[in-house]
Order: structure tokens, then C-alpha cells, then sequence
């Protein structure tokens, strides 16, 4: 036996608990330490099972997404929804935890928090029409939304 290899540490798989031993490959050489150590699984079938560790952050996701509404809880535009997780713990998809904003007002949520370095604890306020802040009902067009502008790509300079 060679001196320079490393004892082999007891590992079993994450799945069945069956023991992980080191592989030896068909030149006859033993399986590298790092990449013994990397793996968790003993097999392809455990590896690719669905109950390795609950659902993905996709999972997630989706089950979110089926809770979204039809326009933004916040400025009322259609498009590009998300759903914002008001507790910011993205695996509670309950339907009280979950408000629909445009990525637009998503992203200023979460920019301001960020800058004031606090985290976000209730649902966005919704932004108030022009009209109700005593201004004309025409001037409710003006009103700040998505515009081409902003949803045009940056050129690489």
C-alpha cells in the first residue's frame, strides 16, 4: 500500500445511507480525494431522485408564480409580473406572503430597502394616482409607468 494516500473517511450516501468507498477505475488507479469528498450520492438513481433534499428554488418559484394577480398591486401595470415574497423568506409561498409587482417597482422595493439598509417587513404601498393627489384626472397619462426607455437594452460600449 502507498504511504502518500490519504486514509479514506466513512461517507454514505445522503439517499439510502448505503457506504461510499472510493472507486477504482479501470487503469487501476483509486478515485481522487477531492472528488471522493465532493460526492454524496452512491449511485445515479440516488443522485437523481426527487426526495435528495425538497424542492428547488424553481419549485419554489413556480408554486409562487401561481398566486400572481393581473396587474401590479402597486402601479397597476400588465406587464412583466413577479412574485415578491413580503417576508423575504422565498420558500413560504402562502398566498398572504405574496404580492404581485412589475419588475419595475420589484426592484426600486428591494433598492430601497437595500440603501437603507433595512429589510423589507409589509407589502409595497400602492403608488397613488395623479388624481387623487389633486391634480387633474387628464394629467393621470403623465403618471410614472414602464416606458420604451427603460425597456430598451443598454448598447456595450
Amino acid at each position: 500500500m502507498r504511504s502518500d494516500v490519504k486514509p479514506t473517511p466513512e461517507k454514505r450516501c445522503m439517499i439510502c445511507g448505503k457506504r461510499l468507498q472510493r472507486r477504482r477505475w479501470t487503469s487501476g488507479t483509486l478515485e481522487d480525494y477531492e472528488a471522493f469528498m465532493r460526492r454524496r450520492f452512491c449511485s445515479l438513481s440516488c443522485a437523481n431522485s426527487r426526495s435528495k433534499g425538497g424542492l428547488s428554488r424553481s419549485a419554489y418559484q413556480v408554486r409562487a408564480r401561481k398566486h400572481l394577480k393581473s396587474r401590479c398591486e402597486c402601479c397597476g401595470g400588465t406587464s412583466r409580473l413577479h412574485a415578491h415574497h413580503v417576508n423575504e423568506d422565498w420558500t413560504d409561498c402562502q398566498p398572504s406572503n405574496i404580492q404581485t409587482l412589475c419588475v419595475f417597482c420589484h426592484q426600486f422595493w428591494h433598492a430601497t430597502h437595500r440603501r437603507l439598509g433595512a429589510k423589507p417587513s409589509q407589502r409595497m404601498p400602492a403608488i397613488p394616482s395623479l388624481s387623487s393627489l389633486g391634480l387633474p384626472s387628464e394629467w393621470d397619462d403623465c403618471a410614472p409607468t414602464e416606458t420604451l426607455s427603460v425597456l430598451r437594452k443598454r448598447r456595450d460600449s
